[in-house]
């Protein structure tokens, strides 16, 4: 399985190429991400 910190790695490098990027997570992966990102909680 992968892990928290590996999800946000990923979302983290996508992040540095796309001026938007949109990502739906588990509560527990969003809770890896640095407070640095906008988050939606709901729409």
């Amino acid at each position: 399985a992968i892990d928290s910190d590996r999800i946000a790695a990923l979302v983290e490098y996508f992040a540095d190429y796309a001026d938007f990027l949109v990502v739906a997570l588990l509560p527990e992966d969003a809770q890896a991400l640095d407070d640095e990102f906008t988050r939606v909680t709901s729409i």
